[in-house]
């Protein structure tokens, strides 16, 4: 009797056993899935710029000066050519009108060998008049060879003197156009020293008093066309082979609250350029200017943050980027479900962004694959899938 109870109990441990298993096997590992569905994939380049005119002007010191007046203000509005400040060159001063008296000399001295000039031209022409009747009068016998010589050299000393003559009244005319054209540009360099709006604006920046001496290369004011405002970044090279002229831009700024402005990429600077992070880390970064459809309540100076969009896709296959993981010889892998079973399978992805990765081949709307794919499941091994 013991035994036959023994026997019965052995085969319900058994019993309970094999069913246990089988309840294993056919439950499989719990896992969470994705789906394939059709989305789109979205990729922005993002960064910060500064709001800067389109077009602006900026006037610096061209040598030592004071400042004599400010007729302006910064935020006022200026027309073509009207007076901002003037300035004063006392050694300029100094020197126009020492150009001045010394011009005026040589115009007296070339005046003086002018006239010279022409008092020996008619004292020469006399000369060769009273040689040629010497010659005669040489030949009628009536005077001497000797008085003739004496008039051969009264008129070589007329052509010495007036050779001498020339050449003293071209270098009175040449100091003459000498200090003319020194004249010419101290008054240039004078005209300088006023200071006017080179076109229709609005001054940006003054950044000089009354009474302060500059130097040249001294910013003296800064002058833009009213309302015109676009945006440069300084985007990082790396970042630049995605970005092309045209693409759309989002601008965001705290001034702006949540109103995002549209822009577009207008021009890509040819060169990139060496620049410090806040962290002190040198850079390699490449200006881009950004146009805007409108400015809103934006000011020059302002910063921003931009996000370029490179990439817009819609209507895609796509999954999330945590289900792909890449396999050997780089080629894309995600794991799907197919019938309770793990099934290993090879995809073509395309544009991926934060969150998503285009699916190009392998797959199709509905298919059902693993969430991490950094799991490790093996082929045909069977999966329960989490609610």
């Amino acid at each position: 009797m013991k035994k036959r109870k023994k026997i019965i109990f052995g085969a319900a441990v058994i019993v309970v056993l094999a069913i246990a298993g089988i309840m294993l096997m056919s439950g499989g590992t719990e896992v969470e899935t994705n789906r394939v569905t059709r989305g789109k994939i979205n990729r922005s380049v993002v960064d910060s710029g500064v709001v800067q005119p389109v077009e602006s002007w900026d006037i610096y010191a061209e040598q030592n000066a004071r400042v004599e007046s400010i007729s302006l203000e910064t935020g006022t509005q200026v027309k073509k050519g009207q007076l901002i400040m003037s300035l004063e060159n006392k050694d300029l001063a100094v020197q126009i009108a020492d150009a001045k008296a010394r011009l005026a000399q040589s115009q007296l001295q070339a005046a003086g060998a002018q006239s010279s000039l022409e008092k020996l031209e008619l004292a020469l022409k006399q000369g060769r008049e009273d040689l040629k009747r010497a010659e005669k009068l040489l030949e009628e016998g009536v005077i001497t060879e000797t008085e003739l010589e004496g008039a051969q050299l009264t008129v070589k000393s007329y052509e010495k003197d007036l050779s001498e003559q020339k050449a003293l009244l071209e270098s009175a005319r040449a100091g003459a156009a000498g200090l003319r054209e020194t004249l010419t540009q101290l008054s240039d360099k004078k005209e300088l020293l006023t200071v006017k709006s080179p076109a229709v604006g609005v001054i940006l920046n003054l950044p000089v008093k009354q009474g302060e001496l500059v130097m040249p290369g001294s910013l003296l004011v800064s002058i833009s066309l009213p309302g015109e405002l676009e945006v440069k970044a300084d985007v990082l090279s790396d970042d630049l082979g995605e970005i092309k002229l045209g693409q759309n831009v989002s601008i965001t700024a705290p001034v702006l609250g949540d109103k995002v402005l549209s822009g577009t990429v207008e021009k890509i600077y040819p060169q990139a350029e060496e620049k410090q992070s806040a962290l002190g880390i040198t850079q390699r970064r490449v200006p881009v200017i950004i146009s805007l459809t409108e400015s809103a309540n934006l000011k020059p100076g302002y910063e921003v943050q931009i996000a370029i969009e490179t990439i817009a896709l819609s209507d895609v296959l796509v999954i999330p980027r945590e289900s792909v993981r890449t396999v050997e010889g780089d080629k894309k892998e995600v794991m799907a479900v197919m019938d309770g079973k793990i099934e290993h399978r090879l995809i073509k992805t395309g544009a991926s962004d934060a969150d998503l990765v285009e699916i190009l081949d392998g797959m199709k709307k509905g298919d059902i694959v693993i969430r991490d794919a950094g799991l490790d499941l093996k082929e045909n091994q069977k999966v329960k899938i989490m609610p």
